[in-house]
């Protein structure tokens, strides 16, 4: 299958192996067990490590949190044409949840990696940091406000 990530797409190969799954995601090789813990919540073990992964599908779309890092991805089909995408400065809900923090304004200059906000999904809040230094153009939620994926929720220049 190929599963965009952003501006990013790959093509992944998942198999079942007598010990688990083998998954080939971009020519790297992964190894590991998963396991259901709940519904949407999984347990991923690679070796002796152990860590804890939130997944959400809606339609083609995939949403997950893993290791602190929300990830949001669509499956790209054949003969599919592209989903709608907004202003390529605009940083998007990763998954369906609520704005629990709005770190910056309008005019504000970021670094990149810094927290511009917080959604709070499945029962974590995962930031929504700058992919890159720029000023923040707009914001367009406000913390308490529900969104969902695919909203642009802040405008980097």
């Amino acid at each position: 299958m190929r599963l965009r990530c952003g501006d990013e797409v790959f093509d992944v190969q998942v198999r079942e192996s007598g010990d688990g799954l083998e998954a080939r995601v971009a020519g790297l090789e992964l190894r590991f067990a998963l396991e259901p813990a709940a519904p949407g919540v999984f347990v991923v073990r690679e070796g002796t490590r152990a860590t804890t992964l939130h997944l959400a599908v809606d339609g083609t779309a995939v949403y997950l949190s893993w290791d602190g890092v929300a990830y949001a991805l669509e499956e790209q089909r054949e003969g599919g044409r592209p989903a709608h995408r907004h202003d390529p400065g605009a940083l998007e809900a990763p998954m369906p949840g609520r704005v629990t923090a709005v770190r910056v304004a309008p005019g504000q200059r970021v670094s990149k990696g810094e927290e511009l906000l917080v959604v709070e999904a499945m029962k974590m809040e995962n930031a929504l940091r700058a992919p890159r230094e720029g000023v923040i153009r707009a914001v367009h939620v406000s913390a308490g406000e529900m969104v969902s994926p695919g909203r642009a929720l802040v405008e980097l220049e």
